[in-house]
């Protein structure tokens, strides 16, 4: 077990350490802290020596605000880029960070990402063109959920090396979701034919207004 350290008194970022507050369910110890602000705060050892927490989060804010960022769509999608691609915590991660895909080094500055990418308009998100690749200036656009459908990754187990068809028995279906619902056609002989049948669900199920 590590020995233990009196943080009492010491100062990391915006906050001064007043006492010890007992452990977490960790056994980590917790320090009540008192932010320049005058706010008090509780945290971790760990996350005041490795310097994750240096204020009671108005530092962030400030950042935020100064730059014109609180509460625009643009810094929430940046926040979840973010966490997908570096904190093994989020439930997305393995998706993410977890197979390599990573945030062009610029834009881990939220401003210069704001700068670069604009506001999205109505229903859009951000959508990487290649859904291999990284956030990046090339692969990135904002764009509608009806163009995000038609882009997602295509299964490693389809083996028709086209997106929604797929092999069932000796014969094909081109299968298609839609508001959280899956559709499948009848069953066809060749793959050709359920690719046919593929863009006319396309055009039925994603037709944009």
């Amino acid at each position: 077990m590590p020995k233990f350290i009196n943080r009492a008194g010491q100062i990391f970022g915006r906050l001064r350490v007043i006492q010890e507050a007992g452990r977490d369910q960790n056994k980590k110890v917790i320090w009540r802290c008192v932010c320049e602000c005058g706010t008090f705060v509780q945290v971790t050892a760990g996350s005041l020596v490795t310097g994750n927490t240096t204020s009671c989060g108005c530092y962030l804010k400030e950042r935020i605000t100064k730059h014109g960022g609180w509460n625009k769509s643009s810094y929430n999608t940046w926040r979840g880029m973010m966490r997908r691609c570096y904190n093994k915590k989020d439930k997305d991660y393995y998706k993410y960070g977890g197979v390599g895909i990573k945030v062009y080094k610029k834009w881990h500055d939220y401003p210069t990402f704001a700068n670069d990418v604009g506001e999205p308009v109505g229903d859009q998100t951000l959508d990487r063109i290649d859904p291999h690749g990284s956030y990046t200036p090339e692969n990135c656009r904002w764009a509608s959920l009806t163009t995000q459908n038609r882009n997602v990754r295509m299964s490693r187990r389809n083996k028709s090396g086209i997106k929604g068809v797929l092999q069932i028995g000796n014969g094909w279906v081109a299968q298609i979701s839609a508001k959280g619902v899956t559709y499948r056609s009848k069953l066809f002989n060749t793959k050709e034919q359920a690719a046919q049948e593929r863009c006319s669900m396309e055009k039925l199920y994603w037709c944009e207004s």
